[in-house]
């Protein structure tokens, strides 16, 4: 392997958020600079240990880096049901963001983390001794990383920016901390201004990240952002900034590099393997570097050995959203839980390549994603809403199985928003979509109960003494919002909260857009 993330000692690179309350670590300025960035090779070393970090901190197993988060956004939406296992309790009953539980403060601490060791990264490289193509590659990929994290935090702090554009967000750094910086924080931003950095920090990685560079077919550098993931994180945020044109172009541009749909066979293969052509960014884990690859415990429902088994999936949205002939139905399953023994939907989208070693590759992006962008996007711009019409009728007939043909799209305006929006949720389930696109589309959580007949592990009806068959909810369990009021838009609890220590430690937060009154 030969070169992996864990080689970088992180407890120098990775050591100090950006937030007021963090003053017992080493801020990353602390460090002789000049010792730290002394060539590209170490300067690349530093970006390294930053995903590292990114991947593997957490506070818990059930909290385990970037791709906990993406599972919290799933278990915190309308298509995910709980089974009652080790883990994400509080994403699922969404007392963990604005409560400020568990996965908020992962959040902010990885997010921040990375932002600043990123902006010492952007501080130096122009001085360290090195190519100077290899500088601008370095420089553009920790400019990536930065505007990445704050779609993460706009995304996640924030309603909508449609809802309000000036709505308190999080602070902008985009300088190195230090002690007195750190001790005093800085301002929160609005939702567009953290947007309007992220798309910034993007288009100058754009810039600066060779058109011709890519991360290949090489496992371990999966996780590195080139030239198409870029475009692909454009699009991604210029359509959660309700950018349509810039959305619909940076999809466009990434798919004329890559427009790959995977086959059925493909489709049903695991989603574990970075080679599949869809996948445009991921994390191939190694056996030396396996633990964020530990989240498939609780993903892979039907794997012998995936313990957890807590990811199952909604029988109403499963019986109702898929059209007869579409392959992707045929994931989902009733079956028993591998812990208590629920009788639940089970979902074999994920699993495990290897069990035994704890391996699978994680998945960040794919084409797919990108089709569905441009066709929300062109849905919303004048003139292209026949072409979003055509994108959707085409993209499912993909779907389809041989002699199956999917239903014209005939839909126009909200409607076809809403059909897209639904698309959206079959194929991207379980990839770290749900409750992000909630928020941004001003959408209410939607879950019900769903009684069936029970059957026993060998595949028998099970019935009570009477004789009558035994039914069990294999549906939602929390139907309500944590105050026990019906889900609504816009609630307060589908969104994470600033935390506490922050709050209390840096007096000027609330100085330039005021603290909302909702808290």
């Amino acid at each position: 392997m030969k070169l992996n993330l864990k080689t970088i000692c992180l407890g120098a690179f990775a050591s100090c958020t950006l937030a007021a309350c963090d003053l017992d670590t080493t801020p990353t300025t602390s460090l002789d600079t000049s010792a730290v960035f002394q060539s590209t090779d170490n300067a690349d070393a530093v970006l390294r240990g930053v995903w590292y970090y990114m991947f593997n901190s957490g506070s818990t197993y059930a909290s385990v880096g970037l791709n906990s988060l993406l599972i919290n956004d799933d278990f915190g939406g309308s298509d995910v049901v709980r089974a009652r296992s080790y883990g994400f309790s509080s994403s699922y009953s969404l007392t963990n963001g604005f409560s400020r539980g568990e996965y908020n403060g992962v959040m902010w601490d990885i997010m921040y983390t990375a932002i600043n060791n990123c902006n010492a990264v952007i501080a130096n490289i122009d001085h360290v001794e090195g190519d100077g193509s290899e500088k601008n590659r370095i420089k553009g990929q920790a400019l990536a990383t930065r505007g990445y994290a704050y779609m993460m935090l706009a995304s996640h702090y924030s309603f909508s920016i449609e809802k309000d554009p000036d709505a308190v967000c999080v602070p902008i750094w985009l300088e190195p901390s230090d002690y007195d910086s750190a001790l005093h924080g800085i301002p929160a931003s609005s939702v567009s201004e953290v947007y309007a950095q992220a798309l910034s920090d993007l288009k100058d990685a754009l810039d600066y990240i060779p058109e011709t560079y890519s991360h290949g077919n090489t496992s371990t550098d999966q996780y590195k952002i080139d030239h198409l993931v870029t475009l692909g994180l454009l699009a991604r945020t210029s359509l959660y900034a309700a950018r349509w044109q810039d959305a619909y172009d940076y999809a466009d541009a990434a798919l004329a590099i890559n427009s790959y749909i995977m086959t059925e066979d493909e489709f049903n293969g695991g989603f574990n393997d970075y080679t599949n052509g869809e996948w445009m960014w991921g994390l191939s884990p190694t056996l030396d570097d396996n633990l964020p690859a530990y989240t498939f415990y609780f993903k892979d429902t039907t794997t012998p050995g995936a313990s957890y088994t807590s990811l199952c999936a909604d029988p109403n949205f499963v019986n109702t959203a898929f059209e007869e002939g579409d392959y992707r139905k045929d994931m989902y399953r009733f079956g028993y839980t591998q812990q208590g023994q629920e009788y639940k939907m089970l979902c074999t989208k994920f699993r495990f390549a290897d069990v035994e070693n704890q391996m699978a590759d994680i998945l960040l992006m794919r084409t797919s994603e990108m089709y569905l962008i441009k066709m929300e996007a062109a849905a919303h711009l004048s003139g292209k809403e026949s072409e979003a019409q055509t994108m959707l009728q085409e993209f499912r007939q993909h779907r389809m199985k041989s002699g199956y043909t999917a239903a014209p799209v005939t839909a126009t305006g909200d409607d076809l928003l809403a059909e897209i929006w639904l698309e959206r949720r079959k194929e991207l389930w379980g990839e770290g979509f749900s409750l992000t696109d909630i928020i941004r589309t001003q959408q209410s959580v939607s879950r019900q109960q769903y009684m069936t007949q029970q059957y026993d592990t060998d595949g028998n009806p099970m019935y009570d003494k009477d004789g009558k068959p035994l039914e069990v909810n294999a549906g939602h369990t929390t139907l309500s919002l944590p105050d026990d009021t019906p889900f609504v838009a816009n609630s307060i609890y589908y969104l994470f909260r600033i935390p506490e220590q922050e709050e209390l430690q840096n007096p000027d937060l609330y100085s330039r857009y005021p603290k909302s009154d909702l808290y």
